[in-house]
């Protein structure tokens, strides 16, 4: 098992990481620092208090130099470029990446497919969770989504993470509904490598319809986001301080601890509504008096949760994305085509071809 989930090092590393010249750095650390603190809430959210639900946005964004439009979080950056950070720091460390080659082609998809529809397109994509021996526990994320259009500030894609214990064959059947491709899915990678996306019709106009048709009872909430960032702001702000000042990987470690372990004992009260949406106001030295507490204790482990061919599916309906000359961080072939998640077409294929299962294991899983 995995012994974390939240990885303190990628938060400097990221934090310190060059700013495009166009750019000014203010806005560029203000929006670093933002991601920061929303990541580490809804880290907490997921591992420590256990909501069930979620909400994010991304917007679209044009890349000021090749003038390519992609989807970007608060961040400027386009959000597949984490998808492919992701899979280069396995592999330098020897790790398997076919869980992260399938979600970087899966978003791949969906993005492209987002940009390219109108207003209200909704989408389906389920992250199963991956093998127990790699330390996954119990849990699926189904993320289910729509564009919506801000008068102020344009298109957007609302996104709600909806955290789910379920099998493979339950999700199969969910997303048989939307999709027939759906029954061709028989590994998480399946799933991962293939988000849905389809009109608004008279049953499903919005995410939360789609909660509802697929089962889900209790009603979308988020408030409990409000109530942990009032109870637990004053530590993130002092842990940015800390990033911000580069302080060591073990001081990082060490706060990180103690605002788990301070979550957790505030967890009942989260989760009961106990506390406000307002920031504490406790100063720096009452967050260094809990550092200093809590930062030895090492909270519990937190398990990780989570058909048709990949280019079969292209084939099909025409569409291909965009290859450009570099180098595959996959096979590490140098000046060849690939995609945007920097995968070269010869992996694509392999990759494909791995995953696919003959028809009769579908046919041995459904009895």
């Amino acid at each position: 098992m995995r012994p974390e989930a939240y990885t303190v090092v990628y938060d400097t590393r990221n934090y310190k990481a060059p700013i495009p010249l166009e750019l000014a750095p203010e806005d560029v650390f203000s929006k670093r620092e933002e991601g920061i603190r929303d990541n580490i809430l809804r880290y907490l959210g997921e591992y420590r208090v256990g909501v069930k639900f979620d909400e994010f946005f991304y917007r679209e964004e044009k890349d000021h130099l090749t003038g390519e439009t992609h989807l970007a979080s608060s961040e400027p950056g386009a959000i597949r470029d984490i998808f492919q950070r992701s899979i280069t720091s396995r592999e330098r460390k020897g790790l398997s990446v076919r869980r992260e080659t399938a979600e970087c082609l899966g978003f791949q998809k969906l993005e492209q497919e987002l940009l390219s529809s109108p207003n209200e397109k909704l989408f389906i994509w389920v992250s199963p969770p991956g093998p127990r021996e790699d330390g996954y526990g119990l849990y699926s994320f189904t993320f289910v989504g729509q564009i919506v259009n801000d008068s102020l500030k344009g298109r957007k894609i609302r996104v709600i993470p909806y955290r789910n214990i379920a099998t493979l064959e339950t999700h199969r059947q969910t997303l048989s509904y939307f999709s027939d491709r759906a029954q061709q899915f028989l590994k998480d990678t399946d799933f991962l490598a293939e988000p849905i996306t389809f009109s608004p019709n008279d049953e499903i106009q919005t995410p939360e319809d789609i909660l509802e048709f697929i089962g889900e009872q209790e009603k979308f909430n988020i408030d409990w986001m409000g109530r942990l960032r009032g109870r637990v702001g004053f530590l993130i702000d002092g842990y940015i301080d800390l990033v911000r000042s580069d302080a060591s990987e073990d001081e990082l470690a060490r706060s990180r601890n103690a605002i788990e372990n301070y979550t957790i004992r505030i967890r009942d009260e989260i989760i009961a509504g106990f506390g406000n949406n307002t920031s504490s106001n406790i100063n720096m030295v009452s967050a260094q008096r809990i550092f200093d507490d809590l930062g030895d204790k090492t909270p519990p482990s937190v398990p990780g949760s989570c058909g048709s061919t990949l280019m079969e599916h292209h084939e099909k309906n025409n569409k291909k994305w965009e290859y450009h000359t570099g180098d595959c961080v996959v096979c590490h072939a140098k000046g060849t085509d690939v995609g945007p998640c920097s995968i070269c077409k010869n992996c694509e294929k392999d990759f494909d071809a791995q995953e696919m299962a003959p028809q009769s294991a579908l046919k041995a899983i459904s009895s």
